[in-house]
């Protein structure tokens, strides 16, 4: 198993967080805290980067649908960076992909 690091930078009125390794039922309520604080912190416009996630289960593909949800409440949007790979494979599958806008890089999802 990968090891998940999260990382948070800011970029203007938007906030990055970056996911690397794996998420699943062991660790999502860690990156669902990260993503709340990022918000809490620093506005409702955020960019998750899933480009290094190598594997994320269904409760955090729900995790990412709730947050979506929290935002778009508060006016705010939220986008994922997902090149082709498993993650974005996942998305697809479970026809949850339409949902967010996907970018294959996170300059694109910052243009």
């Amino acid at each position: 198993m990968d090891e998940l690091q999260m990382t948070r930078r800011h970029y203007g009125e938007l906030v990055v967080v970056s996911l690397a390794g794996e998420v699943d039922a062991d660790n999502v309520s860690k990156v669902r805290k990260c993503l709340e604080e990022a918000v809490e912190t620093h506005g409702p416009r955020l960019v998750v980067d899933l480009s290094r996630l190598t594997f994320i289960d269904t409760t955090g593909l729900g995790m990412l649908v709730r947050q979506l949800a929290t935002l778009q409440d508060r006016d705010g949007t939220m986008a994922l960076v997902a090149p082709d790979g498993q993650v974005l494979r996942r998305l697809r599958r479970t026809n949850l992909a339409p949902l967010f806008p996907i970018y294959d890089t996170l300059s694109q999802a910052l243009d």
